[in-house]
């Protein structure tokens, strides 16, 4: 295998193309023909690649952490060699994510989508037996931001990380993630930049609209501004609160409500059978993710001394 050294070749050196491997990037596909791509090949063109990609050594070869866009504009350009930057072999999945999203949470080119599916995987590959999946996900980062005293300790640790990495807060992060619920189409509207993220929050908030597909099929082809979309995305629940003018049951009943549920499922639980209980958990599952898309749009209080009602909520 080839390799140039530079003068100061502590670091990074010059591998040829043809022996830096290839796999998943925190990237989604890069669109070889789009603007920004044919921009950065001028760049090279003109003063070179600045800044080395990075790798770590793999079966005799090197595996490439970062750099991906670099890599496939040398590729273009048929350059035998590209600069690296190596460190030390790297062979666990979140340890390679954890470089990708150091680098790529930090520029400004990489697209909200692709952040959201970044932190993720970061997530998964850290905890790979507790079935983080996008909704499990977003209710244990609800359990941080309302009590965190509850949080599995492992778990705010790995959050707290991609917080600092990303600079973002952990409201920003819930909404990051909860993008990932909105259509297909919506996320890709968002990625291509056809789509504002903030209005992307707003559609993932509202999945329950009834009219949400034809909405975003009419502002693509008509932009509107944040407050014309929310009531375009809202104004089915005034019809609904407009049918059915019946006081609510103050939240602190609700409260009691579920307790007593659970006080009973407790010293009771034998007379239920097991299709029974997963119906009910079924039930639970969907009542978490109601709350968390209300949740998307509500506002986060100062932190007290007195424990709210909603940190006062059992777990389920």
């Amino acid at each position: 295998m080839t390799v140039r050294k530079t003068a100061d070749s502590s670091n990074f050196l010059y591998l040829p193309l043809e022996n830096i491997i290839i796999e998943e990037q925190v990237r989604s596909e890069i669109n070889t023909e789009g603007e920004s791509f044919k921009s950065l090949i001028g760049s090279i063109k003109k003063r070179g690649i600045l800044e080395p990609v990075l790798v770590t050594p793999k079966n005799g070869k090197y595996l490439l952490l970062c750099g991906e866009r670099r890599y496939l504009a040398a590729s273009k350009l048929n350059l035998e060699f590209i600069p690296v930057r190596v460190v030390d072999a790297i062979t666990q999945r979140d340890e390679i994510l954890a470089f990708q999203l150091t680098e790529n949470l930090q520029r400004e080119d990489l697209n909200p989508i692709d952040q959201a599916k970044g932190i993720m995987a970061y997530i998964q590959a850290k905890h790979p037996d507790r079935g983080f999946d996008l909704d499990r996900v977003t209710s244990v980062l609800v359990s941080i931001m309302r009590a965190p005293d509850r949080t599995p300790e492992d778990f705010a640790f790995n959050v707290n990380a991609i917080a600092e990495i990303s600079g973002k807060s952990y409201p920003t992060l819930f909404r990051m993630i909860s993008l990932l619920k909105n259509p297909a189409e919506i996320q890709t509207a968002i990625r291509e930049g056809n789509l504002p993220v903030s209005q992307g929050y707003l559609f993932a908030a509202n999945l329950d609209c009834p009219s949400i597909t034809k909405i975003f099929q009419d502002i693509i082809k008509e932009p509107v501004t944040y407050r014309k979309l929310e009531k375009m995305l809202t104004a089915h629940k005034k019809v609904k609160s407009k049918k059915n003018n019946t006081k609510p049951m103050p939240m602190a009943q609700q409260i009691v409500n579920l307790r007593s549920i659970r006080s009973y499922i407790e010293t009771d639980t034998a007379t239920y059978t097991r299709p029974d209980l997963e119906t009910f958990l079924d039930e639970l599952r969907s009542l978490i993710s109601l709350v968390q898309k209300r949740m998307l749009t509500a506002p986060i209080p100062a932190p007290t001394n007195k424990t709210s009602a909603k940190e006062s909520l059992p777990q389920v």
